[in-house]
This record gives structure tokens, C-alpha cells and sequence, in this order.
């Protein structure tokens, strides 16, 4: 009789083993493909996102180069501006031809015996010559008497009085606003005609006449 002891040969389930070997090998690949896929699509973001960079680089110069650009061109239209405005303003000094002696020559004339003249300040503008003097007056007679006889030279028009105050002795202080017109017929001494006062030089001359007074 044949014995034979089974326990040195142990049972294995081959199917069992199959089929866990088959799962893992699935698994593995799918895994696989996931990272591949995600390696990919990172890779393809990456690129996006430098590619995105680089175009945001390349605004970012051309905004700068545009700014230095418009800098320049702003910097270039107020420096031409103003000697525009330079060249205009003293065009129209020289057009005006602001004498002195003709202007106080009219102002003596019409001046009372109890009114005198501080200070006289010319401003030019595009309407032409406004002029501001301070006189001084003992009673409002006397600056109206002026003011009227400013406005029949008929250089001196819109004549006001704009501020007024009393001196220390007891005088009327009073700032006197009027466009002035000089006359292009009256012809001024060849001194005066010969050199026109410059108009930076133009407020020093009232004080010269308060104190010739």
C-alpha cells in the first residue's frame, strides 16, 4: 500500500494569485498614466505661465518707454510754452511802448494840488496796461477831481478806486486801478523814445516820483 504525506507539498490557489498580480499590475499602470498625465499638464502650465511672463515683461517695458517718452514731450511743450509765452509778452511791451515820461507827463496834468502819487504799478496783460497807483488825498474831492481828469486825458479809462485807508497824519490812502492807453500820437522826448524802460525796471520808477514830490 502507497502512503504518501500530503503536508510536504502545500495548496496553493494559482487563480488567486493570478488575479491579485493582474490587479496590482492594472493599478501600477493606471498610476502611471495619472502622473504622466499630470506631469504633463503642470509642464504645459509652467509654459503658459512663462510664456504669460515674458508678455507681461515686454508691456511693462513699453509702458516705461512710454512714459520716458511723454515725459519728454510734456517737458518739451511747457519749456515751448513758456517762450511762447515770453516771446508774446515781450512783443507786447514793445508794441505798447510803456514810456515813463510820456505816462507822468499825462498824470502831472491832471494832478490837484492836494494829491500826490506814492507808488504806480503797470501790470501787461492781453487786454493791455493796468495800472495801479497809490494816491494819496486830504479830502474825496480832491481824488474824484483826479479820477476825472485821468479819464478826460483819454489815455486813463475804467478809473476805480479799489482800496482805501488813512495815513498817520490823517490823509486819504487810496490804491487807484485804470487801463492806461498810451497815445501813439504824442510823441515822447528822444530820451525816453531811445530807451523804453525795460519792465522789469518798471516798479522801481514810481518810487523816483514819490520822491520827487
Amino acid at each position: 500500500m502507497l502512503r504518501t504525506n500530503l503536508s510536504a507539498r502545500p495548496f496553493y490557489n494559482e487563480r488567486l494569485t493570478s488575479f491579485v498580480i493582474a490587479v496590482a499590475g492594472v493599478a501600477a499602470i493606471v498610476i502611471a498614466v495619472i502622473c504622466v498625465q499630470q506631469i504633463v499638464s503642470l509642464s504645459a502650465d509652467r509654459t503658459r505661465l512663462n510664456g504669460q511672463i515674458a508678455r507681461d515683461q515686454a508691456a511693462s517695458s513699453r509702458a516705461d518707454t512710454e512714459t520716458v517718452a511723454l515725459q519728454r514731450a510734456i517737458n518739451n511743450t511747457a519749456l515751448k510754452g513758456l517762450a511762447l509765452s515770453t516771446q508774446q509778452a515781450n512783443a507786447l511791451i514793445d508794441e505798447r511802448t510803456f514810456s515813463w515820461t510820456v505816462f507822468f507827463g499825462l498824470v502831472e496834468k491832471t494832478l490837484p494840488n492836494d494829491v500826490r502819487v506814492l507808488s504806480v504799478a503797470p501790470l501787461i496783460d492781453k487786454n493791455g496796461v493796468l495800472v495801479m497807483m497809490t494816491v494819496v488825498s486830504k479830502r474825496p474831492d480832491d481824488l474824484a477831481a483826479f479820477i476825472d481828469s485821468l479819464q478826460r486825458t483819454g489815455a486813463f479809462y475804467d478809473v476805480l478806486p479799489r482800496q482805501e485807508d488813512s495815513t498817520e497824519d490823517g490823509m486819504r490812502r487810496t490804491i487807484v486801478e485804470a487801463r492806461y492807453l498810451p497815445p501813439r500820437t504824442q510823441a515822447a522826448p528822444p530820451a525816453a523814445s531811445a530807451t523804453p524802460a525795460p519792465a522789469s525796471k518798471l516798479p522801481a520808477a514810481p518810487q523816483k516820483k514819490g520822491g520827487a514830490e
